[in-house]
């Protein structure tokens, strides 16, 4: 009974802890999204769990929670579709590398049966404690890219940008599947880099115009 309960308890901190630190690093203020957030959280985790009970499907969840992240942050925040993707996607997989890192430091490894262990709740709490602390500093210090973002609209090279938002969500959704800990880790710290790269090539081409 208690299980449940407690997955879906400290999965709707962690996916909100991923949803502050996506938006603050592009100098959004998550507070003025809080209800909407809490709420597609809660259907996230939902999702998530009947994947990992009912049909042993657990690695297609982060590709639907970043799918839905996308929806939200079009919807409710306003961005172009391809900018709420590369939100998405960055401050997910910052996230995932944060709880990589906080896992390792723990517990020394990741092991399957994590996820639903109060280990793994734990580091869920202490990743997400972490993330809402780095989200507050970088508000705070006005740190993060910033760029007109409604100019920046459909452009050819913008089609490229949606080539590799499939390619990324179908890679991770493989690399989740194969459970390689390591090779997962990598691939996101690549995929993140890469998004960042493109965040602050947009923004540096933004003022130069301005």
């Amino acid at each position: 009974m208690w299980e449940p309960i407690r997955f879906l308890l400290f999965s709707n901190v962690e996916t909100f802890a991923a949803f502050v630190l996506m938006l603050t690093i592009f100098r959004i203020r998550a507070l003025d999204f809080v209800w909407p957030a809490l709420f597609i959280s809660l259907i996230m985790n939902l999702q998530s769990m009947v994947l990992r009970e009912e049909m042993s499907l657990s690695f297609f969840a982060p590709t639907i929670n970043i799918i839905l992240f996308t929806l939200l942050i079009t919807t409710v925040v306003r961005m172009p579709i391809i900018w709420a993707a590369i939100i998405s996607i960055t401050g997910t997989f910052l996230y995932t590398l944060f709880q990589a890192i906080i896992i390792v430091m723990l517990f020394g490894t990741l092991t399957s049966d994590m996820q639903t262990s109060p280990e793994g709740s734990l580091a869920q709490a202490v990743t997400s404690a972490w993330v809402l602390a780095i989200s507050w500093l970088l508000f705070k210090f006005k740190i993060g890219f910033t760029a007109d973002y409604e100019s920046l609209r459909f452009r050819w090279e913008h089609v490229l940008v949606v080539i590799l938002i499939i390619g990324v969500l179908a890679a991770s959704t493989f690399m989740f599947y194969v459970n390689n800990f390591p090779l997962s880790i990598l691939f996101i710290a690549l995929a993140s880099g890469m998004f960042l790269y493109y965040a602050l090539k947009t923004e540096r081409d933004y003022y130069k115009k301005s």
